[in-house]
């Protein structure tokens, strides 16, 4: 008979199993590819089961789109959104002819899906007339936003373990969560926080209380004045009442091209009655682009956005850790351009 201590080993055993990120199920006993499937969690933690090692992408997330690279898995990738073709980094990867321009992440061409004969497709959550109409045409898909810094590590752990890429899979999150524990754990320690107003990419467009960039400020330490929603246009007296230590501008990479970045710095101290907040007279406003808040990268936002807020600690540069991050996995994302203001 066996014994209770035993019985009690074999439920644990099974319990760790049922609890694993992702579970391969469905496979044949000729180890068929073809045939499995794989259950990973989704943005919002949910799990949702789709084909293991999918033949035809179709991405709609830029940022995820940077993750398959990373996987060596671009090359499964028929389609994409417009945006992953326009972005400086990612269009070396995906060209026209190899990957068609599906539309926009929100508004795809669902017939031009279709006719790619997708057996996956990765849409932002949040979007139900995008899910809807997959739906209705009956492909598979799965909410992979790829973007927060919150939630990377899930949502990167869920795209290896689907593309079989757990190794690479691997090395990627233990890489990025030695870098965001040590500057969430850096951020929640400072006290008092140095105020932060970070503007979207219009003038005045705040980041509000709801956007991702606002969370990835307050974790490294940013005492944010913000508004309520992710997006909302302020006024200049609102700026100068809030009057911060620091003003964060968060543009593309386009937008930060050399001959742009200074224009784009003036036009903001230069802004009518601003003068006197205490970010413009001392010289603490600053251009980091839009990239480094959200996606993979997102761990050299958080170190530079850190060294800006609390200069002169002994942190990983940010430039340093984005130089890892390409040759460790044999890419080449931008690493300079990246960052501007007038003292640096």
């Amino acid at each position: 008979m066996m014994k209770s201590t035993q019985i009690i080993a074999i439920v644990a055993v099974i319990a760790l199993i049922g609890a694993a990120t992702a579970i391969i199920v469905n496979s044949n006993l000729n180890d068929d590819d073809s045939e499995k499937t794989v259950a990973v969690k989704q943005s919002d933690g949910t799990i949702k089961e789709v084909k293991y090692k999918p033949e035809r992408i179709v991405c709609l997330s830029t940022y995820a789109c940077e993750l398959l690279v990373i996987y060596n898995y671009q090359d499964k990738v028929v389609g994409v959104s417009n945006s992953t073709f326009t972005n400086p980094d990612l269009k070396q990867y995906y060209k026209e002819g190899k990957a068609k321009d599906v539309g926009s992440f929100n508004k795809p061409n669902i017939s031009e899906i279709v006719e790619l004969k997708p057996d996956l497709v990765i849409i932002y959550p949040g979007y139900g007339e995008v899910e809807k109409s997959l739906q209705d045409v009956k492909l598979s898909y799965i909410r992979l936003k790829c973007a927060d810094a919150s939630t990377m590590v899930m949502e990167a752990d869920s795209l290896s373990k689907i593309v079989g890429a757990e190794k690479l899979g691997e090395k990627f999150v233990n890489y990025y969560k030695g870098i965001y524990d040590t500057m969430k754990a850096k951020g929640k320690a400072k006290d008092p926080k140095r105020s932060t107003y970070m503007e979207s990419f219009s003038e005045y467009s705040a980041a509000g209380k709801s956007s991702a960039y606002y969370a990835m400020a307050v974790e490294v330490g940013a005492g944010m004045v913000y508004t309520e929603n992710a997006s909302t246009k302020i006024s200049a007296a609102w700026l100068i009442e809030k009057n911060p230590d620091v003003i964060i501008k968060t543009p593309t990479l386009v937008s930060m091209e050399e001959e742009k970045a200074p224009a784009l710095y003036n036009s903001i101290i230069n802004r009518a009655g601003i003068s006197e907040v205490s970010a413009v007279k001392n010289n603490d406003v600053h251009l980091i682009c839009s990239q480094l808040f959200g996606g993979p990268r997102c761990f050299g936002g958080m170190l530079l956005v850190y060294d800006i807020l609390y200069p002169g600690e002994d942190t990983k540069n940010w430039k340093v850790a984005l130089e890892e991050y390409n040759t460790m996995f044999g890419v080449k994302m931008s690493t300079d351009g990246l960052y501007y203001t007038a003292s640096a």
